[in-house]
């Protein structure tokens, strides 16, 4: 008599761009102006996928070398912040066929008397191919892999007067075998997160930029280092002058929904040997 073991693999990711099942968008913004917010889920696979779709409250949070890592279990963020237990998805579950898109509805119902302010929770939604395995015999047992695909997207909730800030108190700079990181402590202010873009420069001596680049942002803690690191490469022996610059402009961002503050800047000297 064959023993079948089911093994779960399931896979976790932000970046839809090469997955099967595309979500759209990735920011979902929605307000006690608006308590209805819609996505959409499309199937470019060849199969057809069982979806559902779930809430988790989690943010992006920094160590002290500016390493990002999400953070799913702060409880006391959760009860300040979490918009999670108001959220309701239409349909939860559903199944959609080869190159077709199914537009999920979200209804928010928040509890009267909550402070202004921005609140969040991740929608996870989660793709499973229907009815396909992959099927291992070996001295009687079978062993029934199921991958499951999750990708993780952010639902806003705006009530009433939001507003945001940041600062940049210190910035450091330290070497690592392959390039000079420039380390920015951020200052978040405000009662919403901070979305945004960090620009960052170096110049030599000479006035003249050696290494430029950016990516953006998402500040939803107090507190958070972020870093830009200058490749070696492109530096020689000298001194150098660093600026990181925060500026909120996202492109994933509706004008409506970014809230939009002066952009600030921070300068650092420092030398390559």
């Amino acid at each position: 008599m064959k023993k079948t073991l089911p093994l779960f693999l399931v896979l976790v990711s932000v970046l839809v761009a090469r997955a099967q099942v595309i979500v759209a968008p990735t920011l979902l913004f929605m307000s006690d102006q608006s308590r209805f917010g819609t996505f959409i889920v499309l199937n470019r696979s060849n199969t057809p996928q069982e979806i559902s779709i779930s809430f988790k409250f989690g943010y992006p949070e920094s160590d002290s070398l500016g390493n990002i890592t999400m953070q799913y279990n702060d409880s006391l963020m959760a009860a300040k912040h979490s918009c999670q237990t108001w959220l309701r998805g239409f349909p939860e579950k559903f199944i959609i066929n080869p190159g077709q898109q199914q537009v999920v509805r979200l209804l928010v119902t928040a509890p009267q008397g909550i402070p202004d302010g921005e609140y969040w929770t991740r929608l996870v939604t989660s793709s499973t191919p229907q009815a396909q395995t992959i099927d291992t015999v070996k001295t009687g047992i079978t062993a029934n892999i199921t991958f499951v695909l999750q990708q993780v997207t952010t639902v806003i909730y705006k009530k009433g007067y939001v507003n945001t800030s940041v600062e940049i108190p210190e910035i450091s700079s330290m070497t690592d075998s392959s390039s000079v990181v420039i380390l920015a402590k951020v200052l978040r202010g405000g009662n919403s997160p901070y979305f945004g873009k960090m620009v960052g420069s170096v110049v030599d001596r000479a006035g003249n930029t050696v290494y430029s680049g950016g990516e953006i942002v998402a500040i939803y803690p107090d507190t958070m280092m972020v870093k830009f690191a200058v490749p070696l490469s492109k530096l020689r022996s000298g001194t150098y002058t660093a600026e990181i610059t925060l500026v909120s402009e996202r492109s994933d961002i509706t004008a409506n929904d970014l809230l939009k503050v002066p952009a600030v800047e921070k300068k650092l000297s420092f030398v390559v040997q």
